[in-house]
């Protein structure tokens, strides 16, 4: 008897100790697959599927028949959705969907876009909001395809600064919108902040303001951060030039950075930078990936490049910069971003061709970027620098 009253006592006891894993609380769409009404992959979707800020968006060619799609979609562990997405429906309109996290405390609703839309070729910047937690500004375009909808295809690190919890409101992002931009209208305004205690934590002293084409994964922000930035887009044209305008102050502060260790360094009269330019790649050749803030510049698979030479201006300040195609544009990379670099997936010889063919099938992806500190993906630059955009145009061969 008391041998039984013991082990009682000790499963009791070891009951006690271990506790239950607490239900995951996030409700989010992962992953997303296109399936036509007989349940094949559907063949007529262009590039990849974006997941942006409770969007899912996908372009698509004309010959589509939208009115009989279904989905495949991926959850975060133990989420639902409803309703049930493998259902065949029609998305000639955009369909809603409730992702439930798996605590059931969590609610998410996701809108599904499948559109016969292209990239728009023009960018004035003048639509924004808060996102679903009211942190930090969202940007997006507003797009007519069969219905006047949101395209959220530009993206910037402002979910990852929001891990710091250095701002207090929206406007103390990297990236928000301003008023007085060219004619009057708004503006982006990209400015490189302090990542305060946290970054020291975790070595990533600074944060860069920037805006991209393309998306941001914040579940790698900290772990993987230049896999976090996923640049580009589905494009059917071939860019000839990028204009617009900018204006550009570089940060007071001392230029921080990395050493090869991973420690904070300062670099003595290092002047910040900024950076803007558009690259095309091929990428149907990557299979599904994008290119990241380690490769954007120095990929094998890019076609063309365009880039400008961002220097110091008081005012809106006019730019036009040509594409270059086949012949690769060096990047000289200073000491402190090459002790960080991985090489591996740098190309040496001449950029791809491009090819007609390609581009009617929508296998390049086009990404215009925005930065105001030049090495900020490496988390190097001056605390204060500033650059706004506005007026953004993609000139195409007609």
């Amino acid at each position: 008897m008391k041998k039984c009253f013991l082990y009682l006592l000790m499963v009791g006891g070891l009951g006690a100790c271990i506790q239950s894993e607490p239900l995951n609380a996030e409700a989010d769409i992962t992953a997303c697959k296109i399936l036509n009404a007989k349940g094949s992959p559907e063949t007529n979707i262009k590039g990849n599927i974006i997941i942006n800020n409770a969007q899912v968006l996908a372009q698509a060619n004309p010959s589509i028949d939208l009115t009989k799609l279904a989905l495949e979609v991926t959850l975060t562990e133990g989420a639902n959705i409803s309703p049930d997405p493998a259902r065949v429906m029609d998305y000639s309109h955009p369909q809603k969907f409730t992702v439930t996290s798996e605590d059931g405390n969590w609610h998410k609703e996701y809108s599904v876009i499948i559109d016969t839309f292209d990239l728009p070729l023009r960018y004035d910047f003048e639509h924004y909001e808060l996102n679903e937690t009211g942190k930090y500004q969202v940007f997006f375009e507003e797009t007519q395809g069969t219905a006047l909808f949101k395209q959220y295809i530009w993206a910037s690190g402002n979910s990852g600064f929001a891990l710091t919890g250095v701002g207090r409101n929206p406007q103390e992002y990297p990236t928000v919108s301003i008023e007085n931009g060219i004619d009057g209208s708004r503006a982006i305004k990209l400015e490189t902040k302090s990542t305060g205690q946290f970054g020291e934590t975790v070595k990533m002293p600074i944060a860069a303001g920037n805006l991209f084409l393309g998306s941001f994964d914040v579940n790698n922000a900290v772990q993987k951060p230049l896999k976090a930035t996923r640049f580009g887009l589905p494009f059917g044209k071939k860019p000839l030039q990028l204009k617009g305008y900018y204006k550009y102050t570089p940060g007071t502060q001392p230029f921080k950075a990395k050493d090869k260790n991973g420690n904070t360094v300062t670099i003595p009269g290092q002047e910040d930078e900024g950076d803007i330019y558009a690259v095309l790649y091929e990428a149907a050749e990557l299979d599904g990936k994008a290119l990241d803030g380690n490769n954007v510049l120095t990929s094998e698979y890019i076609v063309a490049l365009a880039r400008v030479e961002v220097e110091k201006k008081d005012e809106f300040t006019a730019f036009h910069v040509d594409f270059h195609y086949r012949s690769r544009i060096p990047i000289d990379w200073p000491k402190f971003i090459q002790d960080q670099r991985d090489p591996s997936d740098d190309g040496t010889g001449e950029y791809w061709p491009f090819k007609e063919e390609k581009m009617k099938n929508y296998e390049y992806n086009l990404a215009v970027v925005f930065t105001s500190s030049k090495y900020g993906a490496y988390f190097a630059g001056s605390v204060g620098s500033t650059l706004c955009i506005d007026k953004v145009e993609i000139v195409c061969e007609k």
